[in-house]
Formats: C-alpha cells, structure tokens, sequence
C-alpha cells in the first residue's frame, strides 16, 4: 500500500500530506481533550467549543506554517539534489552542484556533490580506458573515412530495407539532401534500383555474389547517375547492400549531342555537296555555255564550297565545347597545383600560399606550369621566379611570375604545342587549354614579366582540420513498424527546429523570416544534414523583431517566400518526429501556411518546454537558456535568438532529456506525449 502511494504521489505531496495529517491530528486530540475536560468537570460548553476552535486552528495554522517551511527549505532542495545527481549521472553532465540551494540540509550537499567528483572521476577513468583501447580502431576508422569520404565517385550503404547508413561527400554532391536513415527512393527514382538489387538477388540465389549495374535519375530528375549495386553479407546472410555510382549525365548529353552533331554534319553538307556535283557536272557536260552562265556556276560553286566550310567551322567548335564539357575535372586547391608543379622541378620558385579551389584537371595544369616553368629557366636568362594566385569574380588567375627576359608570342606557342606528357600521348599544353576553355598569355607589368591562367573556381571543401559531419552509421535501428506511438523513442528520427519571426501573434499576421533544422537520428545529433533558410515574410519587419533576432528587411529581399521554403523544409522533415523549444509557438506560424505551401505538418511533436516541467517538476525555470545552464551547454552570444543557433542548443538539451526520461519510465513515443499531456498549465499558456 506504501509503495503504491510512494509511486502515486511525489515528495512535495507526501510531505504536505504528513503535515497535514499532523495538524488534524493535533486538533483532534485538543478537542477530544476539551470534550474529556467537560466530561469530567461540567460547565458551559461555549468555553471549551471557543477554546478547541483557537486552538485547533492554531495547531493547523502551524503546522501549515512549518510545512511550507519545510517544503522550501527541505523537500524542494532534496528534489533538486537528486535531479542533479540524476542529471549528471544520466546526461554525462560534468558540473559541480550547487551547495547553496541545499543551505538547510547540513552535510547532504556536500555529500551529494562528493558522490558527483566520484562519478565524475570514475567517468574519467573509464573514458581513458577506452581511449586506449579504441586508439587502434580510431586510426583505422579515420583512415576510413578519409578514404571513402575523398572518393571520385558517389558511394551509399544501405540497410535491407534500402535506408541510408553510410554515405560519401561525392554522393551528397549529387543526390542533394541525402541523410542517415532515409529511404533511397527519397533521392533517387526508385524502379532501376530495385530492377538491379532483383538482380542481384537472384544471381546470390544461385551462388553468385555480383555486381549488377543501373541507370536512375535522381528524385528530381535533373542528373542519371550511373552506378553498380553490390551484396554485403554476414554468414550468408544479406545485411545490406553498397552503391556506386557517377553522374552521366555530361555523358549522356554529351552522347547526344555527338549524335546531333552528326546529323548536323550530314545535313550541313549535304546540299553544298549535291551543289557543288551537280555544277560540275554541267560545266563538264556543257560545253557551248554562255561566258555569263559559266561565271554564274563558278560563283555558285564557290557560294558552296564557303557554305561548306563555314558549316565545317561551326562544327569544329561545337565539337570543341562537347569535348571540353567531357573531359575530367574536379576540384582541386591551388595549394596542391602548387605543389605538384614544385616537385617536377625547373629551378628555384618562390610560392605564395592560397586556398583557392580550382574546376580542373589538376595533373594537367600542374603539368602545363612545370612545362612552361623549365622552358623560362633553361637558357639562364631569367630569375626571381614565383608563383601565386589571384581570384577575380567567379576565375581564379594563376600567376607565373619572373624578372629578365620577356617571353615572345612565338615562343609561348611554340611550347604549348608540344605534347604536354607521355601520360596524355601526343596531347599537347594547347589541347590542355582548349579542354579548359581558357588561354594563357604573358604580359609585363611594374614588378616585371608573367604568364597568367585563368581557370573557373570550385567551391571550397572542408579543410582537414574542419569538423568533419557525420555520414555513417552502422547501427540504424530497425525502422519503425505498426503504431508509431508504441516505437521506442531511441528508434526515431527526428528533426529539431525553430524560426524566428517578424512578432509573437502567428493569427495576428506576424510571419516566418528565418526557419533552421537539425537531424538526430540514433541519439546522434548529424551537423552534416542541416537546413536553413531565411524567408521573405512579405511584409516589413519590425525593428523591436530586427534587435532580437538581427534579421533585417534588405537580408530577406531576395529570399524565398513561405511557399517554398514550407515545401523544403516540409521534404527536410520526412519522417521524422518534430522537436522544438516551445513547440506549439513555431508550429502555429506553419500549420496557418498549410494551404499557400500546399503541405500538412501532421509530423508528431515534442516540445522540450514540457519535457523539461515532467523532468524537474521542482523549479519553475524552463527557458532554453535555464536548460543549458542545468546541462552545462554554452551558446554563444552570436547564435543566441538566430534559428540555427537555438536549434543547436535545443538538440544538445533534447538528447540529454532522452537519457533521463528513460530513467522515469518514458520509452515510447506515446509515453512521451502522454507525460507532455499531463502538464496541463503549461499546455494552456501555449496556446497560439
């Protein structure tokens, strides 16, 4: 019966409870003393009704009295000592308690605060203990990563059921919003896969273990990759499957364009062909023609044969452009041409560092510069060599600098059209260009003579010492089956986000300026799988709005309206739980834009405002800010009231607050959303 009322009730109660069976106990036996003193002595009873009520009144107003005492002093502090031992125990939270919230209760803070630098040092020990034994397999996985990450080609491993849990950067470059634990079919058009993995299937069935190949265009249908899917297999048994795949796209256009250009070819000559025979033929044929008429046909043939190269010439460079588009470039820093041209020598270079990236055939170019660089160097006649880079618009110019001999036009195209290496055959430093689609010149300025190269700029990867995003996991869950309320919350995936706003009235006709959002999938928080965006609301912002979130009018004018930053952020939130900090408030600002996205937000919600109240029922304090403190989470000033920002921080609250629902009972979905269902307050002032 105890253990039951101890579950049923919590601390707080029970000690108003006791208290207040005390002071009605004590009343009770003040009047039953009266009612015996009267008894036994007689007289007007007034005076002992008069004297049991004082008195009885006094024992409860006392004890009343002493309970709020004890609740303040006492059974709030015993209740926040223990969330904060749960809370570090459970949420790897490594900050000191606070001793003066528990004043009252002796040696108990202390005490509390001891068993937390145990843990704390036991928590240590074991993470040195795994350091060093993971230390091998940390080298090896870096390795890894390294490896498939630098990939040329676009590489994806999925699950069975054909989910993503591992994939490169190639593959995100070209299937877009790729991310952990979302089905294939969301980035590619799904039947030439499943023709494929059929396939292959089938040929395991039969004791082959193949690669079966595929064509498929992408969700949106703006590249075909071509690919080949291959078995992964633990003690025969299929536990997933790798694709690797390249765009064609290039090609097959390009496969077009040949084929158009043939027909253009056959077309373009054609009729200056059938011409030009057939003007011969009576010149031959005829041979009492008119002076007159035999200069007319002269002219026609020569008309002709004009039309015929002209048609020629115009062929040539389209074939030109088709080659160029074909031929191999990718991106490629200027450090790294800098120092390939270096390593193949030709004489003392001085490099000025840059981290520019370059869309190019980077053996080519380094190759062409080293060329020209021991052509410069050979005779003697120049000096001061140097190299360096300068980034004009959308080009990046490399810059081959010396001081002595100028270089002649002559003498420049002399070198570039031999061949470039044994490497390309007889491909020479002019096809090298032509493939580029740019030339070199060389020109004199007041620091003295250079050769300059233009070349079309790439965007920037991540630099090795960059915080790499996560893009594997080889322990997805199973995914989600039956009522989705019943799923165990480590199971789910889900999206945290926030917006910010031109005010706080979302049926007033406030709008959505910025939204942010954040994947965890498997307890991980993916930095790599982010969205965000600001929104032109379509109406001016305030400037009491502008000094919150700095979001000013001139940022969000040419940024997308709601509609179509609703639909993205919409596709972004597939199947995924939706998390938010006061998550009625940014909900209300989508769900009244349902019918201009033309997209319903019905996702399943959690708001880390009611999380927070079921977990530290105590405190009335459930502010992000408040939060971060008690998970010892720091936001910088700079995010702080910025969508992403306060989306980062409300991830790092929420998979801390898993850990600890778990420990009061709450493992599902349902049991989630029933715990937030009973903060029936909170939920009330929540209403937009």
């Amino acid at each position: 019966m105890i253990e039951r009322l101890t579950k049923r009730f919590g601390l707080r109660l029970r000690f108003a409870l006791f208290f207040a069976a005390l002071g009605l106990g004590g009343a009770a036996l003040i009047a039953a003393a009266l009612v015996f003193g009267h008894m036994r002595t007689g007289g007007p009873p007034e005076g002992y009704v008069i004297a049991g009520l004082l008195a009885g009144l006094g024992v409860l107003g006392l004890s009343a009295w002493i309970g709020l005492l004890f609740d303040e002093n006492v059974a709030k502090p015993i209740l926040a000592l223990a969330s904060d031992l749960t809370t570090r125990a459970r949420a790897d939270v490594d900050l000191q308690i606070d001793e003066g919230q528990a004043k009252h209760l002796g040696t108990l803070a202390p005490a509390a605060n001891a068993i937390n630098a145990a843990l704390s040092e036991a928590r240590a020990a074991r993470q040195r203990a795994v350091e060093r034994e993971t230390a091998r397999i940390a080298r090896e996985k870096a390795l890894f990563e390294a490896l498939f990450r630098d990939l040329g080609e676009g590489a994806v491993v999925a699950t069975p059921d054909n989910r993503v849990m591992l994939y490169n950067r190639m593959a995100q470059e070209l299937l877009g919003e790729i991310g952990l634990d979302r089905p294939l079919s969301a980035f590619l058009r799904p039947e030439p896969v499943m023709d494929a993995l059929s396939r292959m299937q089938k040929a395991r069935l039969r004791g082959q273990v193949t690669a079966e190949t595929f064509l498929a265009a992408t969700s949106d249908g703006e590249r075909f990759l071509l690919g080949r899917v291959s078995p992964i297999l633990s003690d025969e048994e299929l536990s997933g499957h790798v694709l690797i795949f390249r765009d064609a796209t290039e090609d097959l256009r390009a496969h077009a364009a040949h084929d158009h250009l043939f027909m253009a070819l056959l077309e373009g000559v054609r009729r200056p062909a059938g011409t030009i025979g057939a003007l011969l033929e009576v010149l031959q044929s005829v041979d009492d023609l008119a002076p007159e008429e035999r200069a007319q046909m002269r002219q026609g043939i020569e008309d002709e044969v004009a039309r015929l190269f002209a048609c020629l010439d115009d062929l040539a460079t389209r074939h030109a452009a088709i080659r160029s588009r074909r031929w191999p470039m990718s991106p490629v820093a200027v450090g790294h041409i800098f120092d390939a041209v270096r390593a193949q020598g030709g004489g003392p270079l001085t490099i000025t560092r840059h981290d520019a990236m370059l869309a190019c055939d980077g053996f080519a170019v380094a190759t062409l510069l080293a060329t020209i660089l021991r052509h410069l160097t050979e005779d003697g006649s120049r000096d001061a060599l140097r190299l360096g880079a300068e980034v004009e618009g959308a080009e990046v110019r490399l810059i081959l600098g010396w001081q002595g001999e100028a270089v002649t036009d002559g003498q420049l195209t002399r070198w570039l059209r031999a061949p470039l290496s044994e490497a390309y055959g007889a491909y020479s430093g002019r096809d090298a260009l032509a493939a580029h689609q740019t030339d070199l010149w060389a020109e004199t300025g007041a620091d003295g003579h250079r050769i300059v190269l233009p070349l079309t700029a790439a965007m920037p990867t991540l630099a090795p010492g960059d915080a790499r995003p996560e893009f594997y996991d080889f322990n997805l869950p199973d995914a989600p089956g039956g009522d989705l309320a019943d799923t165990p919350l480590s199971d789910l995936s889900f999206v945290v986000f926030d917006t910010e706003t031109t005010g706080l009235s979302p049926r007033g006709g406030d709008e959505i300026v910025q939204i942010a959002g954040l994947r965890i999938v498997n307890g991980r928080i993916l930095r790599g799988e982010t969205f965000e965006t600001l929104v032109n609301p379509g109406r001016p912002i305030p400037p009491a709005s502008t000094r919150v979130h700095h979001i000013t009018d001139a940022m969000v004018e040419g940024a997308p309206g709601i509609a179509e930053a609703g639909r993205r952020f919409h596709d972004f939130c597939r199947g995924a739980v939706l998390v938010a900090h006061n998550a009625p408030f940014d909900l209300a600002f989508l769900r009244l834009k349902e019918a201009v996205i033309g997209r319903r937000f019905d996702n399943p919600v959690l708001c880390t405002v009611l999380m927070s109240a079921g977990l530290f029922d105590h405190t009335g304090q459930h502010t992000l800010d408040a939060l971060c403190d008690r998970f010892g989470i720091t936001i910088p000033a700079h995010a702080r009231h910025t969508a992403m920002g306060d989306t980062v921080a409300t991830a790092e609250v929420f998979v801390r607050m898993l850990a600890l629902m778990r420990d009061k009972g709450v493992r599902t979905l349902g049991d989630a959303i029933a715990a937030e269902g009973r903060q029936t307050r909170l939920r009330k002032a929540q209403s937009y």
